[in-house]
């Protein structure tokens, strides 16, 4: 049963991580404050500390020590935000439930073992993670995933444009409700393996899928880590689909550990902004133990300036553990933001945000990076963006789109539209 408030708030969650196989308790995080926002605290099980393959659920915020880590300021730490939703899944809970009080103890609750990297959360350790249901009479019914793309699709439009109705939020319940980051999307599974699939929006100014994907086909050529990626059309619109990193392959594959770097950073979730740099991403990503971090830093920074994506925040850096060390993810949520002209992360300390694909190079002073190495993962980057246009016209981007995307783009890359 879980432990909850006389105001039907949640007291305790148990946290469970998948290990060997399974999902075993790794501890539990306790709330207390009658306010919206609680306190919250984490404590390691002493069963856990035990176990020889024991490893912390954040290297850097929460090491492996029978300590209890308060969350303040925040509601708990960091790296239990990474494993729930974030603008988008908050819009669909807070519609399920409208008359509950939901912080984050109870965004925690109310998500599933489907959620990003290789935490759960139950009521007691002998009952293993489960699904908490607020004591109201949901508006929607709760449903199992489901693989109509098309009635999905159309469900997260209704939602994004303010009009939502009980079957759009029932449809979304299940397979939007612990995905993070803004956008309109879903978990879905499809032709045998798991995918996020990301929707248009209804303030989008180009056909943002097709772009993105064109955008990631770049970042591939470019010789960086991408994940698998398609575009589906469903309702005479375009999603993109793209393959979950945070699991192994496979229908039923395996979560894999996640980390951003805004947790490794100590960044407030609550903000995207930030005085920190891809040097400081490159730095905690050493602490980590994650090999090549600092070429791995550089060349996405410079693939970030090349397609003027300048949305490159704290939490769309991110790191997975599939079980050895923690490595840098595979990059996601690029695409370029021709009316942005500040990068969120500045190169380094000493060189402004301002986008400016020199300005990028000159990182490598401070990343360490011998010129002669910087100008070839530089090379790389470029030739990679050199074929933009080719990678658009594959995607199905429209003239249209390409022409008002035209000058987003350094003169370098020779953008063609």
């Amino acid at each position: 049963m879980w432990q909850t408030s006389k105001t039907g708030r949640i007291d305790r969650l148990v946290v469970f991580r998948w290990l060997a196989g399974s999902y075993v308790p790794v501890g539990e995080l306790t709330f207390e404050g009658a306010g919206v926002k609680r306190l919250g605290r984490f404590r390691y099980a002493g069963s856990y500390l035990k176990r020889e393959k024991a490893r912390e659920i954040d290297p850097i915020g929460l090491p492996l020590v029978g300590k209890s880590f308060p969350g303040a300021p925040e509601e708990l730490a960091l790296a239990f935000y990474d494993a729930g939703p974030d603008g988008w899944g908050k819009q669909v809970l807070n519609h399920a439930f409208p008359k509950s009080v939901l912080s984050m103890p109870e965004y925690l609750a109310l998500g599933g073992t489907d959620r990003t990297g290789d935490l759960a959360f139950g009521p007691t350790p002998e009952a293993g993670p489960q699904t908490w249901t607020p004591a109201e009479e949901p508006l929607v019914a709760l449903p199992r995933e489901t693989d109509d793309l098309e009635a999905i699709m159309a469900a997260a439009a209704a939602v994004d444009e303010g009009g939502g109705a009980k079957h759009h939020f029932t449809l979304l319940f299940r397979p939007s409700a612990d995905v993070g980051g803004a956008r309109p999307k879903a978990r879905i599974r499809h032709e045998g393996r798991q995918w996020i699939a990301k929707f248009p929006a209804t303030t989008d100014r180009f056909d943002d899928p097709r772009v993105e994907a064109a955008c990631l086909d770049v970042a591939a050529a470019a010789g960086l880590p991408v994940p698998d990626r398609r575009i589906v059309e469903a309702g005479g619109r375009a999603a993109l689909l793209v393959e979950r990193f945070d699991r192994a392959p496979g229908i039923n594959g395996s979560p894999y550990g996640y980390l951003s770097a805004a947790t490794l950073l100590k960044q407030p979730p609550t903000s995207y902004g930030t005085d920190r740099t891809y040097v400081d991403i490159a730095d905690a990503a050493r602490r980590i133990g994650v090999l090549g971090a600092v070429e791995a830093a550089f060349a996405r920074l410079l693939l970030n300036a090349y397609l003027h994506n300048t949305d490159d925040h704290l939490r769309n850096h991110a790191f997975i553990n599939r079980g050895e060390r923690w490595e840098f993810s595979p990059v996601f949520d690029l695409v370029p933001h021709p009316d942005v002209r500040r990068h969120v992360c500045a190169p380094a300390k000493g060189i402004g945000p301002a986008w400016d694909v020199d300005a990028a190079f000159e990182a490598h002073r401070s990343l360490k990076i011998a010129a002669e190495d910087a100008a070839a993962i530089r090379d790389r980057v470029v030739q990679a963006a050199k074929g933009l246009t080719g990678f658009m016209d594959a995607r199905g981007v429209s003239r249209k789109d390409r022409e008002y995307l035209r000058d987003a783009f350094p003169a370098a890359i020779e953008f063609k539209s």
